[in-house]
């Protein structure tokens, strides 16, 4: 896709770009960004790579991320920036969202409420596994009465 903006600036500017992030497995997951109404920096586009990226220990088969950074216009508040991330994981996806007064502010909640969201997903993975192994287990017995 051709990101060069400065030639042409309709009024809603959008931008994609891909941000590789690497695991510890050499897995790559691409970080999709979409932008209107904002400046994709060399700062803001870190932030995103470094605070979307701390999701993949929670969900290391996840495909892609997609974040959308978006001015919110005729809004006189001060939480006119909104950020949302859609997190593309098997099984169903997992969706933040949070408006604020500044871009990064925004997706340091959204990324914060997409790991919790994740662990909690992972959380209960990982115990129906285990109670689906005990019940398999020969010999084991539920423990009653207490």
């Amino acid at each position: 896709m051709n990101t060069n903006l400065s030639a042409r600036l309709p009024r809603v500017a959008e931008v994609a770009d891909r941000v590789p992030v690497i695991s510890r497995r050499a897995e790559s997951m691409d970080i999709l960004i979409q932008v209107d109404g904002v400046e994709l920096t060399e700062k803001l586009r870190a932030a995103v790579s470094r605070k979307i990226g701390r999701g993949r220990r929670y969900a290391p088969r996840a495909v892609r991320a997609r974040v959308q950074l978006h001015k919110v216009r005729g809004n006189p508040s001060p939480a006119q920036f909104r950020a949302r991330v859609h997190y593309e994981v098997p099984g169903n996806d997992v969706v933040a969202e949070h408006t604020a007064h500044d871009p990064i502010a925004a997706l340091d909640v959204v990324a914060d409420k997409m790991e919790r969201q994740l662990r909690r997903r992972k959380t209960a993975r990982l115990v129906r596994r285990v109670r689906c192994q005990r019940r398999k287990a020969p010999g084991w017995q539920p423990v009653r009465g207490m």
